[in-house]
């Protein structure tokens, strides 16, 4: 399995050179990628390390797919078999989503935080796509920026956590 995962990693770095995709989604496993921008940059020096890629296990990866479509924005970028897509934010922001179906709840329940523009505009989007909204919230003056957030969890019980932060006063 560290190998496939391995393999998925080196398929995003070398496909940074395809085409944007306009139309219905290919019938292939590869989907074209925009080429507007070089999807990572070189590997931190030394010690360093840059998050890649999140794993995301779910009980159906077709809704997955299509939530993280809808409320992120979120892309396609290869379908590897019925069960595993690797999707990326907007702009190719890293890190990216694999998301891998799994009939086992253990490995249900993962967690990520995603800055957004506008929390509740983006809660709005996430409970009409089928999330559930956990009616949390935190703000807080942070460095003269103010910070706020709220929590959403998809069908899969996963929870994600929609940060904005905007300078003070605003």
């Amino acid at each position: 399995m560290k190998i496939f995962f391995m393999s998925v990693a080196a398929t995003l770095l070398f496909s940074a050179s395809a085409q944007a995709q306009t139309s219905p989604a290919p019938t292939s496993d590869k989907i074209p990628l925009p080429s507007a921008a070089p999807l990572v940059a070189p590997a931190p020096a030394g010690k360093g390390a840059r998050v890649m890629m999140l794993r995301w296990f779910t009980s159906d990866v077709a809704r997955a797919e299509k939530f993280y479509q809808a409320v992120f924005d979120m892309t396609t970028v290869q379908r590897m078999g019925d069960n595993v897509r690797i999707m990326m934010f907007p702009g190719g922001a890293m890190p990216g989503m694999i998301l891998v179906q799994s009939s086992d709840p253990k490995r249900l329940r993962g967690s990520f935080i995603a800055q957004v523009a506008d929390v509740k505009a983006t809660l709005a989007i996430a409970a009409a796509n089928g999330g559930k909204l956990l009616n949390t919230q935190f703000s807080q003056n942070i460095h003269g920026q103010q910070a706020s957030s709220s929590h959403f969890e998809d069908a899969d019980g996963n929870v994600i956590e929609l940060l904005q932060i905007r300078a003070a006063g605003k």
